[in-house]
């Protein structure tokens, strides 16, 4: 019952590559995050070569400088609010809207970090209305909490876009959103395909598969959210069955003894599914302590571009799969410079993007032309 002739080999109708076919902008997140490794590696490279020297800090070519928070600078404001970004989904979208703003003539970003606190976030969101930005970009981590905010802002003239489905009737001028059940039914759909080629390689004709789900956060909508859609997938084969499901808080670390408990629990199983590509990772040095590693198929969630992240690693063989969360500030920078720039242009109320699967067999292609597809405005 082995995985390691089968798992390059296994999966997907080509109908979970792309999104919709009117989306056809390619996520200028992921180019942005490309660019900005490789001036780290080229700083790196010039710092090894060169002895240090003193330098001022508004003279560092490190993200803030790229933003332009220079004293005195005129430049429209845009704020994001972000849940926590010690998660790497939430970091990915700071760095990357901060590269995007840095390439807009006209435009600094500040961010602000709520460290997963509701009330830091509310506070944040009132000082954010204070200073007066061009526009608000939120993941909330409450949306009843700031729905009055955002109509405070409304009223200043201040553009607020959500980045949560939950925010759809709370007045945002647009909500940019990916729905978080899909994801998890994604998720699920890949590991039960992955085990009906198993079956049929060992010519059985019920599908079976004993599965292990590594959450985020105990108490994160997100989190509940995957994790509701993807139970609702593996519910579509009887023979498949979640045997084990832990939080393992986002972390690579805890991933690894999440799973080290589980296979002290329940021997051997067939598919892991973590919520993060990190959390993966955590969950495949486990299985290779183990001696599992080829026995198990493992899939994580973002896909994000960057060293040792979900596209390099399923290119690498280290993860045999990784649901794609699009980033989504990139379409929220788009609507907030077309709305600033074409006083004829109204939004929709919300954009949802498609996430997609990341496999041995498309990870090339996606490395070349990017993951998700944005639509056109």
């Amino acid at each position: 019952m082995m995985f390691s002739c089968s798992r390059p080999l296994t999966l997907l109708l080509a109908s979970f590559l792309f999104a919709a076919c009117d989306q056809s902008d390619s996520p200028d997140v992921e180019k942005a995050i490309s660019d900005l490794e490789k001036q780290k590696q080229a700083k790196t490279a010039k710092q090894e070569s060169t002895p240090a020297s003193p330098a001022s800090p508004l003279s560092s070519p490190g993200i803030l400088a790229s933003t332009g928070l220079a004293a005195k600078d005129e430049r429209a404001e845009i704020i994001l609010l972000l849940p926590d970004a010690r998660i790497a989904m939430q970091e990915f979208q700071r760095n990357g809207l901060a590269m995007l703003v840095g390439r807009q003539a006209g435009y600094k970003l500040t961010t602000s970090d709520a460290a997963g606190s509701s009330t830091t976030q509310i506070e944040q969101f009132r000082q954010a209305i204070a200073a007066k930005p061009a526009a608000i970009i939120l993941s909330p981590i409450d949306p009843p909490a700031v729905a009055a905010l955002i109509v405070e802002a409304q009223t200043h003239g201040i553009i607020v876009i959500g980045l949560d489905k939950r925010m759809l009737n709370e007045g945002c001028a647009s909500v940019v959103f990916t729905d978080q059940r899909k994801v998890g039914r994604m998720a699920a759909d890949t590991i039960t395909e992955a085990l009906k080629r198993k079956a049929a390689e060992e010519k059985r004709t019920e599908v079976t598969g004993r599965v292990v789900q590594l959450r985020g956060a105990a108490d994160s909508y997100s989190t509940n959210e995957i994790a509701e859609g993807f139970s609702e997938g593996l519910r579509t084969q009887p023979g498949v069955i979640l045997v084990h499901d832990a939080p393992a808080e986002w972390s690579t670390e805890t991933a690894t003894k999440r799973t080290t408990e589980a296979f002290n629990l329940q021997k051997n199983f067939d598919a892991i599914y973590a919520q993060s590509d990190a959390m993966a990772i955590g969950a495949a040095k486990a299985a290779d302590t183990a001696g599992q590693r080829e026995n198990i198929f493992i899939i994580g969630t973002d896909g994000l571009s960057g060293q040792k992240r979900g596209l390099e690693l399923v290119r690498l063989g280290d993860l045999d799969a990784s649901v794609v969360q699009p980033a989504l500030v990139d379409l929220a920078l788009k609507i907030i410079t077309k709305l600033r720039s074409d006083k004829a242009f109204k939004p929709q109320p919300s954009y949802e993007i498609q996430p997609v699967v990341i496999l041995p067999k498309n990870v090339e292609q996606m490395l070349r032309t990017g993951t998700y597809r944005l639509p056109n405005l």
